[in-house]
């Protein structure tokens, strides 16, 4: 049985008083995690999903964040994975 791998980065435009939170927030994403930006607010976030659907489905999660100005996708690859027997 083979799966995919997806691996994604994002920039998160943040309002400055809300970067804390935010990266609170992004740090109870399920394969969400953030590689800096916060003293600027413009955080690097990269994604690790499974499905198409669950990157699309994570960065709408990640646009309804209180204090998200824009959310842009930057890099998006993915490719089969074989599961071990």
């Amino acid at each position: 049985m083979t799966g995919e791998c997806h691996i994604s980065s994002l920039v998160v435009h943040s309002r400055p008083d809300r970067v804390s939170s935010i990266v609170e927030s992004l740090s109870s994403i399920e394969g969400a995690e953030v590689h800096g930006g916060a003293e600027t607010g413009k955080l690097i976030v990269t994604l690790e999903t499974d499905t198409e659907s669950q990157v699309v489905e994570r960065i709408n999660a990640i646009q309804l964040l209180d204090g998200v100005l824009a959310t842009a996708l930057v890099f998006h690859h993915f490719e089969p994975v074989q599961e071990r027997e």
